[in-house]
């Protein structure tokens, strides 16, 4: 028997295969599957709707089907999602959403990132350390921006693969550790 996140990597590198490989698909696909780990994860109904044998299999795919309609998820997903249902594995979907994102940042050579500044900056400020990150890794970037005064100056920022800390707190740490 296949191992729990063997199951969620095969799942995802299929669900990509099927998949149109236009950007706004890829993405709201992901989307989808955020959403359906949060859902499962944040609400005891839910879980027990989709884990429960009294629920019909039928139910449970229209249900998805009504979802990924509003999430704009083309039909040829289906067929990964109602194998889910079947060998009853909604609790892969955190692993299935951090891998489909990853493979989905491999395709489009993109990355998701997190920039998290001291106080509020200007638009340009922003704009010029995005394509700053961006020139190093060499790929186009999807920046989520959030603000943390305990940075005091400077700022952090995240992908999946990555950390740059220029934060005056995390240099003030390092003087700390190191003596000097």
């Amino acid at each position: 028997m296949l191992k729990r996140k063997e199951i969620a990597r095969k799942a995802v590198r299929l669900l990509v295969r099927k998949l149109p490989k236009d950007r706004e698909t890829l993405i709201s696909t992901g989307e989808f599957i955020g959403f359906l780990a949060n859902l499962y994860r944040k609400s005891r109904d839910a879980r027990n709707y989709f884990v429960s044998p009294f629920v019909p299999r039928e139910s449970k795919i229209e249900f998805l089907k009504s979802l990924m309609e509003r999430f704009g998820v083309p039909q040829e997903a289906l067929e990964i999602f109602e194998y889910i249902i079947d060998i009853n594995a909604f609790s892969l979907l955190p692993e299935m959403k951090r891998l489909y994102d990853h493979e989905v940042e491999k395709l489009m050579k993109m990355s998701k990132g997190f920039l998290y500044l001291a106080r509020e900056v200007d638009k340009d400020e922003i704009e010029r350390i995005v394509n700053t990150v961006q020139k190093a890794l060499g790929r186009e970037l999807e920046v989520e921006v959030g603000y943390d005064e305990r940075l005091i100056g400077g700022f952090v920022f995240k992908t999946s693969g990555f950390v740059i800390d220029t934060s005056v707190k995390r240099q003030l740490e390092k003087l700390l550790v190191h003596g000097g």
